[in-house]
């Protein structure tokens, strides 16, 4: 029914003087109760899906908190209006009016709410309000409870869209509609439901007042509320580990682990922390991308020197999203039970190499390197060390090709090995 303008004015005008907040109120309706009847015995309970039997859910909102646009942005909503004509004299959503109806549950104030006015005149009506990024996995579910006011003759349309791709904004690409519905006026809280078609690991949901033909004069717009929103299903992790263990040879780490489910997964960083807690990368591991059986990985962090150390996995999906998991105990390299030289490596080499070993005492340490003909080309170490694991580069730059030795001294302990230089 259209509205006549002089008394839209005189309307406008009473509900000044009284005090009232008519941008949050519906169409003619100013001076009566909208509260409706009781919620029929409803409880508020998720609905069953047989596709999501152990499903969890992992993204609620009951909007108790402030629902203005600072209140929701302030909870990492995105609030857009994209109709047609000027903003009204409403916000596009805020905080609901107990004097229309109240809240499904928590405060009787404690909704969102749209109405007609975020336009003027006769204009088409789209308020969006987009959902926190999320991860998604196909199948997962939105839901919200829903209503208009007790018995109004405005059609007010909700449309429900779905980005998995992660868009921002409404001109973003990859948008879909999963559904559309008129608000209900019998008083009571509408639960209404919707599926993710694809998996996205910065997903977001809209709600949508869009209504055509909206606004103060318009045929098709009064007053929704939003309400009790949760989303669920398995898109919280993209991966979902099933173990995270270490075991410790000599001054090796190996680490293992075990995916239950994984969803977009390119692989794992492996970081590893020691006493002075900052944490670097020592390796990666592909994952297998999207899977719903389990798979076992590994990876072992070789040469360690004695001491302490945490190690975590940085999970990353091909967007580039990630997420980390903590090896849930420390790891300690103790000492070595032997005296021990290691060949050097690489071996033959050009121009560098490394050498290891291992001394279960502490002391004095030298090490030399001889050409063929026993003389001294290079002092390696010549220090006093700690009981321990330990590595030391030689840079054989200077030298020409050809055989040399390299000589350990420690206490009673003596070694000597061969290395070949070849440029």
């Amino acid at each position: 029914m259209k509205k006549i303008y002089a008394v839209v004015l005189t309307v406008l005008t009473f509900g000044l003087f009284l005090g009232f907040n008519n941008s949050d109120n519906p169409k003619n309706k100013m001076s009566h109760d909208y509260s409706g009847p009781p919620i029929k015995g409803e409880t508020y309970q998720p609905i069953s899906n047989p596709a999501e039997t152990d499903a969890a859910i992992y993204y609620s909102d009951n909007f108790d908190s402030s629902n203005d646009t600072t209140g929701l942005k302030a909870r990492g909503y995105l609030v857009y209006y994209r109709g047609t004509g000027p903003q009204g004299v409403a916000a596009t959503w805020f905080q609901g009016n107990t004097t229309v109806f109240s809240a499904f549950n928590g405060a009787a104030n404690s909704y969102a709410a749209a109405n007609y006015q975020v336009v003027t005149a006769v204009n088409d009506i789209d308020s969006w309000l987009v959902l926190p990024d999320l991860t998604v996995v196909t199948g997962d579910v939105m839901r919200f409870r829903c209503r208009g006011p007790l018995g109004s003759t405005f059609p007010d349309s909700v449309t429900v869209s779905y980005n998995a791709s992660g868009g921002t904004t409404p001109e973003s690409a990859g948008w879909v509609d999963l559904g559309k519905f008129d608000a209900s006026i019998d008083g009571v809280w509408e639960l209404k439901s919707f599926i993710a078609p694809s998996p996205g690991f910065a997903a977001r949901f809209a709600i949508r007042y869009k209504v055509v033909d909206g606004g103060p004069f318009g045929d098709n717009s009064d007053y929704i509320g939003i309400d009790a929103l949760e989303v669920e299903g398995d898109g919280v992790l993209p991966v979902e580990l099933s173990s995270f263990v270490s075991a410790v040879s000599n001054n090796n780490v190996t680490l293992n682990w075990s995916t239950a489910t994984e969803t977009n997964n390119s692989g794992f960083d492996v970081e590893r922390s020691s006493v002075n807690g900052q944490w670097s990368k020592v390796g990666n591991v592909t994952g297998n991308g999207t899977s719903t059986v389990g798979h076992s990985y590994s990876f072992t962090d070789r040469n360690l020197s004695t001491g302490n150390y945490s190690y975590r996995l940085k999970q990353i999906d091909f967007n580039g999203n990630f997420e980390y998991f903590n090896l849930s105990n420390e790891v300690n390299v103790g000492v070595p039970a032997n005296f021990e030289l290691s060949q050097n490596y690489p071996n033959p080499f050009n121009p560098t190499t490394k050498i290891e070993y291992q001394l279960p005492n502490d002391g004095s340490v030298n090490i030399s390197v001889f050409d063929n003909a026993g003389k001294e080309v290079a002092s390696l170490v010549n220090e006093f060390k700690s009981a321990g694991y330990y590595s030391v580069n030689f840079n054989a730059a200077s030298l020409s090709s050809g055989v040399y030795f390299y000589y350990i001294k420690t206490g009673d302990f003596s070694a000597v090995k061969k290395m070949v230089l070849v440029k």
